[in-house]
């Protein structure tokens, strides 16, 4: 499921808009739904807005399909999402079908709308309505939303297991305690599994890496296992057997940490000069560098720390026709590597559909111009959009000019700079003194230099 238009006739920052989530006419591609999409424009225009909106209509979505099968709902209970529909209509396609949700949801529910949860009960009819309760129940995950606060979920990932047992409690105090840790541990795990829906803000990193890493997990627990069954039965240490034994078992059942090396962390990584530690088991992911020096949390810095949980994120979730939602994907980058990301994430999941909130025009510049849309105030103070003019892969100062039409991207103070070299120019040209023209011509050299202004019109 895709999503392909958002109309929207007031609702906070927006009034009387429409987005068109399709390739144009004359595209390879017309007519379909865009394949990513980037929302990039000043703070306050509604880019993480746009983003709520689409991650709502997964979460109607998801209610509907988990009160028919389930007979319960998957999250905590709020009618926020459905409040959104008011005034807003997003149509999506599912299976080249088109999915229309607007108000009309609530037609049965306006003598009690939105003051209880009863609301919640025309998800089900929607999904009945427009024919989705099969596609929803055939798609392993719906939606994934990474959103600002990915980086709370890295001390988990990568954090000694031991130090992560039972939350922030420093010892159990009898049985009790680690049957109910256990207990709760499995009720959320079963609650992501089933939930056709993740976001990264409303998940317990605790409980997530456990529900997406459940197989490196399984895989180390039950090698720590046969370790020690080995040693237990054979009454005495021996290294050697030991050896050959857990190589026999290892051959026989593959290493899930390979995967994810060779698939999703490591050609990122390797930009950092690091690699994933196959062979460690001290925390459900080990960093080491080049040379085999293994890193803790805290030497791992906070770019490295949000390229892991939004990576692995994005490649484990299992969103085929599904949308990927990513609020700030630069955050902590470096621009070398903001200039990879697009294409790096898109990798990860290269059936989905991105939707991407940005203020990088590195990022920005990733996409076909279709696929991006500039958010700016009017004069009068409303929110407008307008699509992208500069061609996919063009300089990021190229996007500033012609998609947000800055004309001058340099500060105060290199604009008086630029503008005394070209009065440099002209005094050059009309000073007859010899001695006086190359004191100025040396002077202008030096300034060009320093601020690279011979590639500009002077």
């Amino acid at each position: 499921m895709k999503i392909t238009e958002i109309k929207i006739d007031d609702y906070r920052q927006f009034k009387n808009i429409k987005f068109d989530f399709t390739y144009p006419e004359g595209h390879a591609k017309a007519g379909e739904p865009l394949e990513k999409v980037c929302f990039i424009g000043q703070s306050g225009t509604g880019k993480t807005t746009l983003l709520n909106i689409i991650w709502s209509f997964f979460v109607i979505g998801d209610d509907g399909y988990q009160i028919y099968s389930r007979k319960q709902l998957n999250r905590s209970t709020s009618v926020e999402p459905y409040r959104i529909f008011e005034n807003v209509v997003v149509t999506a396609e599912s299976n080249k079908n088109s999915v229309v949700l607007d108000n009309s949801l609530f037609e049965n529910y306006k003598d009690n709308l939105f003051e209880n949860m009863s609301i919640v009960a025309s998800s089900v009819e929607w999904i009945l309505k427009e024919n989705i309760r099969e596609d929803i129940e055939n798609s392993r995950k719906l939606c994934l939303y990474v959103d600002d606060s990915s980086i709370n979920h890295s001390y988990t990932l990568t954090a000694n297991r031991i130090d992560n047992d039972f939350g922030s409690n420093n010892f159990v105090v009898n049985s009790n305690d680690i049957f109910l840790a256990n207990e709760k541990r499995e009720e959320a795990i079963s609650k992501l599994s089933k939930s056709k829906i993740v976001a990264l803000q409303s998940s317990d990193s605790r409980y997530l890496w456990s529900y997406i890493l459940s197989d490196i997990d399984r895989y180390d627990e039950n090698l720590k296992k046969i370790a020690i069954d080995l040693i237990q039965k054979n009454g005495s240490f021996s290294p050697n057997r030991l050896a050959d034994k857990l190589s026999k078992w290892q051959e026989e059942n593959p290493n899930p940490k390979v995967d994810i090396a060779d698939n999703c962390l490591n050609p990122i990584l390797s930009k950092f000069f690091l690699e994933v530690d196959i062979e460690g088991t001290e925390a459900p992911i080990v960093i080491k560098t080049k040379d085999g020096t293994s890193l803790t949390y805290n030497t791992l810095s906070t770019g490295t720390k949000q390229l892991l949980v939004t990576a692995i994120a994005i490649y484990k979730s299992q969103i085929e026709s599904g949308v990927i939602l990513f609020d700030e994907p630069e955050r902590s980058l470096f621009p070398d590597i903001q200039r990879e990301l697009v294409k790096y994430y898109t990798s990860l999941a290269p059936k989905a559909q991105f939707f991407y909130a940005t203020h990088s025009p590195i990022i920005a510049a990733a996409f076909e111009p279709c696929e991006r849309f500039i958010l700016y105030f009017d004069e009068n103070g409303q929110v407008k959009f307008h699509r992208g003019v500069a061609p996919e892969g063009d300089d990021p100062n190229d996007i500033l000019r012609q998609d947000f039409d800055m004309s001058e991207l340099m500060l105060e103070k290199g604009v008086k700079e630029y503008e005394r070299y070209r009065r440099l120019g002209m005094e050059i040209r009309e000073e007859a003194n010899a001695e006086k023209k190359n004191q100025l011509i040396a002077e202008r050299l030096e300034l060009g230099n320093r601020y690279n202004f011979a590639g500009r019109n002077a």
